[in-house]
């Protein structure tokens, strides 16, 4: 067994590799439109593990493009074993060591039920930080949106609203674990250039002139199907928990159903409570727990 640096002789093994076993591990990184531009670099260094006859048994890759370092922190796009070998996976984390002078921490996903590799992260250290459900809505028949008085829907507009979208989405997350960090300019612009990337998907909230509530729609594939993927979805502070971010879901939904879309997906910190009451109230059901583990470099 050895570790190596993925090589372009390699590339096509690699990508056969993510796409074999990503329905085992958090995929959210591994679908094809994100594999088909992947390429290893220092935003993006990557390992294999090969046997004694020079297949892939294990590989790790680790995201720390300009958000992520921002944070401090990379994100594993894959780390992953075939066996749960612990040795296999302290070689993965020893070999990614070396491209993390920018960030504090490295961090994944994995679910709450596959309780051996938990137990693999728990010796190595890693903590947990949160949990997190995935939620799935099968019926896109939804109430209109019905805003009080003095709000009124917006669609964003690129080149014109990205700094109302930063506002609202960096306020409204700026304790949201998981998305503390803000997104820039840049980032917001280069949106519109993504393949998850829906037009006219983007919606806006104000109060008379004021902007105070976003929600995007996008473009997924959940169980070899296209569908809809809600988020962000932020208001201001001052204006949570007034029913507004029901609107803004009955917003999304809507778009999904008239683009025809099947089914809706999105994520939620398990300890907001008070989003994922919200998101089972309309109709959305928990299809997976998963785990978030971060590594304290």
């Amino acid at each position: 067994m050895n570790i190596e640096y993925l090589s372009e002789a390699r590339y096509s093994d690699f990508i056969d590799f993510c796409i074999k076993y990503r329905n085992e591990i958090d995929d959210s990184f591994l679908y094809e439109e994100d594999l088909k531009n992947f390429q290893p670099d220092e935003d993006n260094p990557t390992y294999i593990v090969l046997n004694d006859q020079s297949k892939i048994i294990a590989a790790v890759s680790l995201i720390k493009d300009s958000y992520f370092r921002r944070g401090k922190k990379g994100r594993f796009r894959i780390f992953h074993s075939v066996e749960p070998n612990l040795n296999i996976y302290k070689l993965m984390l020893q070999s990614i060591k070396s491209h993390t002078t920018e960030i504090d921490q490295v961090f994944l996903f994995i679910q709450e039920d596959n309780l051996v590799v938990r137990d693999i992260f728990h010796f190595m250290q890693f903590n947990i930080e949160r949990y997190a459900y995935f939620l799935t809505r099968e019926d896109m028949d939804v109430a209109q949106p019905n805003l009080p008085n003095d709000y009124s829907f917006k669609n964003f507009q690129f080149n014109k609203d990205e700094e109302v979208y930063l506002y609202v989405r960096n306020t409204g997350f700026a304790i949201l674990r998981g998305s503390e960090t803000p997104l820039t300019v840049e980032e917001v612009k280069n949106m519109e250039n993504k393949a998850d990337y829906l037009e006219g998907g983007i919606f806006l909230l104000y109060h008379q002139e004021k902007p105070i509530g976003v929600v995007r729609s996008s473009r997924d594939f959940y169980n070899n199907e296209s569908v809809l993927n809600i988020g962000p979805l932020a208001l201001i502070p001052e204006y949570q928990g007034k029913g507004l971010g029901r609107q803004l879901l009955r917003k999304a939904l809507e778009f999904g159903k008239n683009t025809g879309l099947p089914k809706a997906v999105l994520s939620a910190n398990a300890d907001n409570e008070r989003a994922v009451h919200l998101y089972t109230k309309e109709g959305f059901k928990k299809e997976e727990s998963v785990v978030c583990y971060n590594y304290k470099l």
